[in-house]
């Protein structure tokens, strides 16, 4: 094994350790020894530095590292190396020791980061499996901590938004893909698990019939190869124990509003550093509604009836604040049974997960009195009476308060099992028979301080005094000899300790028995209770966005098939909460599908346009998940597909610079439009000069309001105000800016959007609120004058005379291009022939072959 140092004497037990670290060899073996699990060698190198542990060493010599955690404790430690991507691998004890044999030991459970249910309710085990294909990936999705199971074909742009949407922790991928890269760490698997074929088989077995057409898989679909190749990575990982997973759903394309993987990133949906839309709507009070919360902002609809049929409970619970707060009350620490029944499936819950079920069935039948609410109808669990009689056996049975493993006892209240009563009275008389031994024992023999006492090793024994031994009786065996007193037995504690052995062992036996059946009715009702946690998690969120809109003066949009995206008195949710109690300046929106299909807004920095960008798409995003919206009032033809292009970033790990990232970003916008899709594009072209800058902004928008049939709605945004001539020639187009005033002391930003362009353009006045000193800003404002009345005359912006000669700015050529090999390169592009992506790629790289030609950097 790497790392064992040469000329080490193992023992029995490290020979065993290495034995489980042979079959596992990409896992950190933890080996459990006693209390704690413990690692040796290089894995425990590893996890000291992971996991901030001492690490000590085994032998006398030192030569072999270890290092452990306490075994009570070993889910927060697996989390943390979860999350730094390691898998684990539990070797735990399967034979009590006895202090004569090896102990025998056997790996129960593989940790990886993709089956891994986390401890805390906020977070998710997520694992995918992709097959990329043309002309669509072949999908699906597994999460662990609810079961929820499914599996589809998506083109390659929704089929990355898909995956991003969720952020797998794991996505297992056909060995030996050339070219292929994707968000997220990516496990690579032998190409014949993904066998389509092997997968029907599989899947029909487990669900039990013999064609999969009802699930909405025809034969051969490619999406079973993925299904598939989950399904025996689950049951590889954790030994065959998958009674959780739920039956197989398809994954409709389309089905909702499609998100590109930039918008997800940048409107901040789900988390930001300034706050996130799910900071301001997760008034959740469930685990069960926050993670489905996440789902829907991510995914929201695309069907109006569905959206109304969320807009009616939320409208229901706005206008009825005593019903709001009857309907907190009763969802207000709900237990995470979705998360509950995983553990207990995997074989990795206990006590407590139970109880959580329980205490979850126990709370259930109060959502009755509900019904007379017809907007809540569809949101509450459907009446089972067979889960409703779990519910009352489990109440029954369990203690109120549970211990965290079976082992410690106390799971079964008294009184719920007769023989169960009689070996605990039998123990507890046991402890008044231990009390009546002592003092009969020390009025024999005369000894005050005589104890009766018990340890793991000894068992019972008498506790006598050094000053004491010349008054022990004869028939006292010695047992153990400490520093001030020796411990005995006697034949009459042996026998007594026989006797309690036994009934601690029938105790614990029984205990399990009834346990098991519990367990058994419970998991047997799985599919029952997580549809009725479907149902709770459901209410949770609407409920959260009743107390939203309440708290914060939303309105109910309209979201219906017409064209027009119309909001008046809009505010950015994130960006208002943010600046409680001052105001913020809301704005009106208009966008249609004719005469006003693009918003061009100009202004300075800082004048609020982004959040002019966002809040629209916001609102959409809000609207078409069911949530009332920040707004006087809305009315959202539905869209179905939103496209952001915000913010410059490099992408540096991947070798492509802002600008590239602005242009990949823009490419995926323009071959991903929808008849009903909307973009918003904030200040395209700045990542480079000028004239190259203003020359791809204003072909993009002439793209998108001319060459396309589709036709989308647009909100851009730039800084480049020679654009706004476009609204003369473009009859879609509609020029806006945000508002400012000049005062004696400076600029004064209004935050409101007037319908006209910026009347110039402010960055040496927003230079100077940023607070560059004041040569520089009289400096700038001469070059200004100079350069704007050289443009007006149409001569260089800077004189042949005021240029630098050649020589004089010390830069060198970095390379010898061959500026015929460039030209020869430019004149075989066909444009013609190329995408919009090949053509911006193109251009890009040509660009960089001219700069390296002329020595100068122009961008």
């Amino acid at each position: 094994m790497e790392g064992l140092p040469e000329g080490v004497k193992l023992t029995p037990m490290l020979e065993q350790y290495l034995h489980w670290k042979r079959q596992y060899p990409g896992y950190l073996l933890f080996f459990r020894m006693g209390d704690f699990f413990e690692l040796f060698f290089d894995d425990a190198v590893a996890a000291s530095e992971l996991l901030d542990l001492t690490l000590t060493a085994r032998d006398a010599e030192k030569a072999i590292p270890m290092a452990g955690v306490p075994h009570h404790a070993v889910d927060g430690y697996l989390a943390r190396l979860v999350e730094a991507g390691r898998r684990v691998a539990l070797c735990d004890q399967v034979t009590e020791p006895d202090g004569k044999t090896l102990v025998e030991r056997r790996v129960v459970r593989l940790v990886t980061p993709g089956t891994f249910v986390p401890p805390e309710s906020g977070q998710e085990g997520l694992l995918a499996a992709c097959i990329p294909g043309k002309p669509c990936w072949a999908l699906a999705l597994l999460s662990m901590s609810t079961g929820r199971f499914e599996a589809g074909n998506l083109p390659e742009q929704e089929a990355r938004s898909y995956l991003l949407s969720f952020s797998p922790q794991e996505t297992l991928v056909p060995r030996g893909l050339e070219g292929f890269s994707l968000e997220g760490p990516l496990v690579e698997r032998e190409r014949d698990l993904f066998s389509v074929t092997a997968a029907e088989a599989l899947l029909k077995h487990r669900h039990g019939v013999l064609s999969l057409e009802g699930f909405g898989f025809e034969p051969r679909d490619a999406a079973l190869g993925a299904a598939g190749a989950v399904l025996r990575y689950v049951e590889e990982t954790q030994f065959g124990r998958t009674g959780h997973l739920q039956t197989l759903r398809r994954i409709q394309p389309r089905s909702g509003l499609l998100l590109d993987p930039s918008s997800q990133c940048n409107l901040e949906l789900v988390e930001g550093r300034g706050g996130s839309l799910y900071g301001i709507l997760n008034r959740c009070k469930t685990p069960l509604g926050r993670r489905l919360l996440r789902e829907w902002i991510l995914h929201p609809l695309n069907d109006p009836e569905a959206i109304e049929l969320r807009q009616e409970a939320v409208q229901a619970l706005v206008d009825t604040p005593s019903l709001r707060e009857s309907l907190r009350r009763v969802l207000e620490g709900l237990p995470d049974v979705e998360r509950a029944l995983s553990r207990l499936h995997l074989n990795t819950g206990g006590p407590r997960d139970l109880g959580a079920c329980r205490d979850f069935l126990s709370r259930l039948p109060r959502l009755e009195s509900f019904r007379d609410r017809p907007p809540l109808l569809p949101w509450l669990p459907e009446p089972c009476p067979g889960r409703e009689e779990l519910g009352e056996s489990l109440s029954r049975a369990l203690e109120e308060t549970l211990p965290r493993n079976l082992r410690e006892g106390g799971v079964i209240r008294p009184g719920h099992d007769g023989e169960l009563d009689s070996l605990r009275q039998c123990l507890g008389d046991a402890k008044g028979w231990l009390r009546s031994y002592e003092e009969g024992e020390r009025a024999r023999t005369g000894i005050r301080n005589l104890k009766v006492g018990f340890n793991r090793v000894f068992g019972h024994y008498i506790e006598v005094g050094k000053a004491a031994a010349d008054r022990v009786p004869g028939e006292y065996q010695r047992r153990q000899t400490l520093v001030n007193c020796e411990r005995y037995v006697t034949e009459e504690l042996r026998t007594f300790e026989d006797r309690r052995c036994g009934a601690e062992g029938a105790l614990a036996e029984r205990e399990e028995r009834l346990w098991n059946d519990l367990l058994t009715r419970t998991l047997s009702r799985t599919a029952d209770l997580q549809a009725a946690a479907r149902k709770v998690a459901e209410l949770d969120v609407l409920h959260g966005f009743a107390e939203v809109a309440a708290a914060r003066g939303y309105c109910r949009p309209l979201v219906d098939e017409g064209e027009t995206l119309s909001i008046r008195g809009g505010r950015h949710p994130v960006v208002e909460a943010a600046l409680t109690p001052e105001p913020f300046t809301p704005n009106d929106l208009e966008l249609d599908g004719d005469q006003r299909r693009m918003i061009l807004l100009t202004g300075p920095n800082m004048a609020g346009k982004s959040t002019f960008l966002r809040m629209g798409a916001l609102l959409v995003l809000m609207a078409q998940m069911g949530s009332f919206v920040p707004a006087e009032e809305a009315r959202i033809g539905r869209i179905d597909r939103l496209f952001t292009r915000i913010g410059a970033r490099d992408d540096l790990n991947r070798g492509k610079s802002t600008f590239m990232v602005e242009m990949m970003e823009t490419a995926q916008i323009l071959n991903g439009l929808g008849p009903r899709s909307l973009v918003i594009l904030d200040e395209i072209g700045r990542g480079t000069s000028t004239d190259d800058g203003m020359s791809i902004a204003w072909a993009v928008m002439e793209f998108l309001q001319e060459e396309t049939e589709l036709r989308p709605k647009v909100l851009f945004a730039t800084h480049y105000h020679e654009l706004t001539a476009l609204a003369e020639k473009l009859p879609g187009v509609r020029n806006c800016s945000v508002a400012v005033e000049e005062t004696p002391r400076g600029l004064a930003f209004l935050h409101h959007v007037v319908p006209r362009p910026a009347s110039r353009s402010y960055g040496v006045d927003v230079a100077r609120l940023a607070g560059l000193p004041e040569s520089v800003l009289l400096r700038s404002r001469e070059l200004l004058s100079r350069f704007e009345a050289r443009r007006r005359e149409g001569t260089e912006l800077l004189p042949q005379e005021e240029r630098p000669r050649s020589g004089e700015t010390g830069q060198r050529r970095l390379f010898d291009v061959d500026l015929e090999a460039l030209l020869e390169e430019l004149s075989l592009c066909d444009p013609d022939r190329m995408t919009p992506l090949q053509g911006l790629e193109t251009l890009y790289r040509l660009r960089e072959k001219g700069r390296m030609i002329w020595g100068r950097d122009k961008a």
